[in-house]
């Protein structure tokens, strides 16, 4: 029996060892379970409600404009072609071209780009009657023609300078129609002008007309001057 008794009292002990230590009567922290250690990592005096904050915006997405772009550029391209349509328009007729002047002025026209219109005729019937006297060769030979017709009292007459088959012709008249044309020539012939002669005028002439905006026609007629010297410059049928 007496070693029974010992183990219940040494068991006895134990309990109470533990008991003591559970309860911090020894001066542990003492163990108090689940429930309180997560009461002590909660520290609820420390906890303040915080009222909630707005997300942060996403930052912005970048859009590409370079479709944007296109779209005005294609927007605005009608409008471009409308203006160009609303723009004052010109027209010029050009009268009496040799073949080297049509070709200039044609690839003149077709370099200009859209916006002008060109139209070309050519004259079966002769426009005019020339009264004149053919080249005399030279400068000295039509001045010394000239001479003898002063000396006949022919005075109206003037030498011509242009390059040419008719250069320094002796022109003596130019009429619009072959009777009065005739007429000039027997006057001269009474006079004593034997080696003057009747020459048609226009026949298979070129005639060109140009329809355009107006400030551009302008600037194509005058950068044309010089190439278009000796054609004629009208103003167009309406």
């Amino acid at each position: 029996m007496a070693p029974l008794r010992i183990a219940i009292i040494v068991l006895l002990f134990a309990n109470l060892l533990a008991l003591a230590l559970w309860k911090g009567w020894l001066g542990g922290a003492g163990y108090h379970g689940e429930p309180e250690r997560l009461s002590n990592q909660l520290n609820p005096e420390r906890l303040h409600l915080v009222s909630a904050s707005p997300a942060p915006a996403a930052p912005p997405v970048a859009v590409r404009a370079a479709p944007v772009e296109e779209e005005v550029k294609a927007a605005a391209a009608p409008a471009e072609a409308a203006t160009d349509a609303q723009a004052p328009q010109a027209c010029v007729v050009f009268a009496g071209l040799n073949a080297e002047q049509v070709g200039e002025l044609t690839a003149r026209i077709s370099k200009a780009g859209t916006g002008f219109a060109l139209t070309e005729r050519r004259s079966e019937a002769p426009s005019s009657w020339w009264v004149h006297i053919p080249s005399q060769g030279s400068k000295e030979g039509a001045d010394k023609k000239v001479a003898e017709l002063r000396r006949l009292g022919v005075d109206e007459l003037f030498v011509v300078q242009d390059a040419g088959p008719s250069q320094y012709a002796i022109s003596l008249g130019l009429y619009k129609n072959e009777a009065a044309a005739k007429r000039h020539l027997e006057s001269l012939k009474d006079k004593g002008v034997r080696s003057a002669q009747i020459a048609t005028r226009g026949a298979g002439a070129v005639r060109i007309e140009v329809r355009g905006p107006g400030d551009g026609l302008a600037t194509l007629v005058s950068d044309l001057s010089e190439r278009l010297r000796g054609a004629s410059r009208l103003e167009c049928a309406q």
